[in-house]
């Protein structure tokens, strides 16, 4: 994916990801094509391979700009549990802001891009489990990331129906371990 500065290619991208959006409203991601996804956008099958390698990484690219890097962790952990209480209640929050796409990616069963999502936040955040050697906090974001963009698939599949509070309990719950 293009990360670059230059504007023409940063705008190139914007419409990419825009018409990939309505294309997806209108019909399944598996029958998009880049041709399609071209002339929709209006620009050459050239200029999407120079900012993109494929369809799915712009759904990535998507998701990162709808949705941004992540929940926001409203207060700094304080005591014990606190900093997991702030995940819950940021990747809840996170949920109900972006439950359209949410739900887009679910229903078109490319949900595991919240799984990557996730987990690159989590792996690359120096606030994530400061401290800790750098192979288990890998492993610890991948449990993590893997828990809630699976309750994110299951709140799309019952409609986004839940609240904040009712996610952020539930996320608490699973991950903390209180079940066992």
């Amino acid at each position: 994916m293009y990360c670059g500065t230059n504007k023409t290619a940063l705008q190139s991208q914007r419409q990419i990801a825009e018409a990939m959006m309505a294309l997806i409203r209108e019909k399944p991601y598996a029958q998009i094509t880049v041709s399609e996804l071209c002339r929709t956008a209006g620009i050459s099958r050239q200029t999407f391979y120079t900012l993109f390698t494929s369809r799915e990484n712009v759904m990535v690219f998507s998701l990162q700009t709808r949705c941004g890097d992540g929940p926001e962790i409203a207060e700094p952990p304080k005591g014990e549990g606190d900093a997991l209480r702030s995940l819950c209640r940021g990747y809840s929050a996170y949920m109900l802001r972006n439950r359209q796409l949410i739900k887009l990616l679910v229903d078109n069963h490319i949900d595991y891009l919240l799984y990557d999502s996730f987990f690159e936040i989590m792996d690359t955040c120096d606030c994530f489990l400061p401290g800790i050697d750098p192979c288990t906090r890998s492993y610890a974001a991948s449990f993590y990331a893997g828990g809630i963009a699976c309750v994110a698939r299951r709140y799309a599949q019952e409609g986004c129906a839940a609240t904040e509070d009712t996610l952020s309990e539930l996320l608490m719950t699973l991950l903390s371990g209180r079940l066992f």
